[in-house]
């Protein structure tokens, strides 16, 4: 492929009530030598000067454009970039996030070398990049498409996240993210990935994820983050259709999906009334996940200890998952 000045890079930023990290953001994006890039910043809604920092950052770049639209979610503003672009690449920025110096370069120089439909890399997440955690999978040139998703679950440095991969635009014509959901990536990604016909994974750290504790996944439970469970059982009857000879890892990631959230739900003030409804409703869901035999014969050893003392007692799992499993 001759990756030349009409091979334009868009990189859609959902903004919502980030004014202290937005210009990070897309200052991030510039700190390459790769310059066929746009950047469409999407104003959700916001109700601080997230909006209007938008709009200065448009005025003094030709590569940068503001759109304003009601509140609609992280979901909904990536949907309404999705129509809004004009490259043959795509690539997803949440504004308290940021590229790494050369991302950009990286992993453009591997579309025109190799020519892939989609190219993963790295990631560094934490609060700040001293404290931070990375994440880097070994180099693979070339996958194909069941090794691709195998790597989806398999790798925490590929995963299923949107902002640390590049696509060619073509694959997401008729996809779109699932609106007024939590944990919006899963299903979106996955469809862009068995649709691709080779993935390149680069062994470089290209994004720092900014754990937000302020985000509504870090808070009290809250009943959308039930979304965590009901995102992971979608893409299991994708699997167990498409690719059965990975349900055992999907199986085994709806398990993590109920137990990383029954920690939330565990974890909660006394007082939070959904959060009990919630925890009675999952122990009935789960117990009839397990009564399969298929299922549950799937399920690490670790996992059914760990699901099995949730069932029986919400405090003692809470205790032993700050202890153990949450490391």
């Amino acid at each position: 492929m001759n990756l030349n000045l009409e091979n334009k890079l868009s990189i859609v930023v959902p903004v919502y009530n980030v004014e202290t990290t937005i210009e990070r953001a897309v200052q991030s994006l510039f700190e390459n030598e790769y310059k066929n890039v746009e950047v469409l910043l999407i104003d959700d809604g916001s109700t601080d000067t997230s909006g209007t920092i938008c709009d200065k950052l448009s005025k003094k770049s030709d590569n940068i454009y503001c759109y304003h639209k009601e509140n609609g979610g992280l979901s909904s503003a990536r949907n309404y970039g999705l129509k809004k672009v004009n490259g043959n690449f795509i690539a997803f920025l949440d504004s308290d996030d940021y590229y790494l110096p050369g991302c950009i370069d990286r992993v453009m120089n591997d579309f025109q070398e190799n020519d892939p439909d989609i190219v993963c890399f790295g990631l560094k997440k934490g609060k700040t990049e001293d404290e931070s955690i990375e994440l880097v999978e070994k180099k693979k040139i070339g996958c194909n498409t069941s090794e691709a998703v195998e790597l989806l679950f398999r790798s925490k440095a590929t995963d299923f996240y949107a902002w640390n991969k590049v696509f060619k635009r073509h694959l997401f014509n008729d996809i779109e993210f699932p609106e007024g959901k939590l944990y919006e990536d899963m299903v979106p990604i996955y469809h862009a990935f068995k649709k691709a016909k080779t993935v390149d994974i680069l062994d470089f750290t290209g994004i720092f994820y900014f754990q937000n504790s302020n985000s509504i996944v870090y808070q009290d439970f809250n009943p959308k983050q039930y979304d965590n469970i009901s995102q992971r059982k979608i893409l299991l009857e994708y699997i167990n259709i498409e690719f059965p000879e990975l349900s055992a890892q999907a199986n085994n990631r709806v398990i993590d999906g109920y137990l990383s959230t029954g920690f939330k739900i565990a974890n909660s003030s006394s007082n939070n009334i959904g959060s009990l409804k919630t925890y009675k409703a999952s122990k009935k869901e789960v117990s009839k996940l397990l009564s399969d035999h298929e299922f549950k014969k799937t399920i690490t050893i670790t996992r059914k200890i760990a699901i099995y003392i949730y069932i029986l007692n919400a405090k003692l799992y809470r205790f032993l998952y700050k202890l153990v499993l949450k490391k």
